[in-house]
């Protein structure tokens, strides 16, 4: 791990939110025309908005990363009064001088809660406010057994197939497919056509949308 963190570089989206950049993959963990705007016109417009209002959201998240899908969450959370169980998935933590440096609390005005987030205990579940409840697991997504028809939404936020290819295989969709409740929902950013064709054949009925600014489409699917 700490060679992967002596290969981040900071840098700042045309939103002025602050995101990361693998050197050695020459991949960004956000579009440079916004981080913010993107992962809130992916994963929450296009994934949360959807799900409708339950007395309890179930959310899978596939790359927790700098934390900025969980901060939109919980800001969607607390505006909405919507209570929500997060688990989200990430292989490898970022530590705390680099989380430090993101800016996201700030311009949610959600310091309090970002900060917090980012301190809790992994592998447990926490509760940050009555409206969110949160498990951050640090071990390998593709590894994990999940609960069968539990989770009311998934947000795919790995890195790109040709980084994470164990990530985007038809066996781990197959696997997602079956932890979704009836009528759940999937939301990438990744349209490719090997994704599309691996999401049908597990059995998900998937639509093309409009992506976020310097993206042209965003995928979602659904368990119908």
């Amino acid at each position: 791990m700490e060679e992967i963190e002596n290969q981040i570089e900071i840098l700042i989206t045309e939103d002025g939110s602050s995101s990361l950049r693998r050197k050695d993959l020459q991949e960004g963990y956000h579009s440079t025309f916004g981080a913010i705007a993107e992962s809130r016109h992916i994963f929450i417009e296009a994934g949360l908005r959807k799900v409708g209002k339950l007395p309890e959201i179930n959310i899978l998240e596939i790359g927790f990363g700098t934390g900025l899908n969980a901060i939109l969450t919980i800001e969607f959370a607390n505006k909405e009064n919507q209570s929500i169980n997060y688990q989200t998935i990430e292989k490898y933590p970022l530590k705390k001088d680099i989380i430090s440096q993101l800016n996201y609390g700030e311009i949610l005005h959600l310091e309090e809660e970002f900060d917090k987030m980012h301190k809790f205990s992994w592998n447990e579940t926490n509760e940050l406010n009555p409206y969110f409840t949160i498990h951050k697991i640090d071990k390998p997504a593709e590894e994990i057994v999940y609960p069968k028809d539990f989770f009311h939404l998934i947000y795919f936020d790995a890195f790109a197939p040709q980084f994470e290819e164990k990530l985007w295989r038809k066996e781990v969709f197959e696997n997602l497919f079956l932890s979704l409740k009836k009528g759940g929902i999937l939301v990438t950013y990744c349209c490719k056509g090997e994704v599309k064709r691996m999401l049908k054949s597990s059995g998900f009925d998937i639509e093309k949308l409009p992506g976020p600014k310097g993206k042209r489409e965003i995928l979602r699917a659904i368990k119908s």
